[in-house]
């Protein structure tokens, strides 16, 4: 028995000066080997719940460790994020409908359809650029000029630019205003309007030379009311090869009033 007990007391002996060896490499010379000592848990939190260290290291704790604080602050946000997720799902579709030229919105059904009233006054405006000449041989260029943008001749016989202008039916025609660059004093211009059955009903003519933007109104017009149901409705454009870039349509605008 003595000899059983002695044999153990110096394995015993061996672990410990195995460990202190161990410890010593670890540390190296000259290090306390209290500073590399692991430590398996944490101090207690201010609830007095100890954290697992390798639950810190990975981000992985149980809510029931996590401080009321936080835990009140996630159910907020959860909540608001339904209630975003409700409002999204009933917010309006978009938009799908129109409404004609003399008309604007006045109710947007919610699936994106509407419902138009009709303006009681309002102007209806056409770009020369967009004008096709009368005769297909006749050429002609884009022009920029301070205060506006259009279209004249380079070739062929003196033509008019065509322009489709699309006016509310039942609408009166109160105005009708021409808008141009006419820096030649040589020749004059002229914008008209017309209706489909070759019926003139408004003219301006240009006059005398000037290196500006100018506009011409006239509130004569014929055949006032619109009647979309047997006529179209056009502006032509006068130009002229002579005088070229000098006389340039830009635009043209009608104005009208509902009875």
């Amino acid at each position: 028995m003595r000899r059983k007990g002695i044999v153990l007391a110096v394995l015993a002996a061996s672990a410990a000066a195995a460990s202190a060896v161990g410890w010593a490499v670890l540390r190296g010379p000259g290090v306390p080997a209290a500073a590399h000592r692991p430590t398996t848990a944490l101090a207690p939190t201010p609830e007095g719940l100890s954290l697992d260290a390798s639950a810190v290291r990975t981000g992985r704790l149980a809510m029931d460790r996590m401080p009321e604080e936080v835990a009140a602050a996630l159910d907020v946000h959860s909540a608001e994020i339904v209630k975003n997720a409700e409002a999204l799902a009933g917010k309006q579709a978009r938009i799908t409908g129109t409404c004609g030229p003399g008309s604007a919105i006045r109710v947007v059904e919610e699936d994106g359809t509407v419902v138009c009233q009709r303006l009681p006054r309002g102007v209806v405006s056409v770009s020369a650029l967009v004008g096709v000449p009368r005769v297909t041989s006749t050429e002609t260029a884009q022009q920029s000029v301070p205060g506006g943008v259009g279209r004249y001749q380079t070739a062929g016989d003196d033509d008019f630019l065509v322009v489709p202008i699309s006016l509310p039916d039942g609408a009166i025609v109160t105005s009708f205003t021409y808008v141009y660059w006419d820096a030649d004093p040589r020749v004059d211009g002229a914008a008209y309007l017309y209706r489909s059955d070759d019926l003139p009903m408004a003219a301006v003519a240009t006059k005398d030379a000037a290196s500006e933007v100018r506009f011409g109104t006239t509130d004569v017009v014929q055949s006032r009311k619109v009647d979309n149901s047997g006529f179209a409705y056009f502006v032509y454009f006068q130009l002229s090869a002579e005088a070229g870039p000098s006389l340039m349509p830009i635009a043209a605008s009608v104005g009208y009033r509902l009875p």
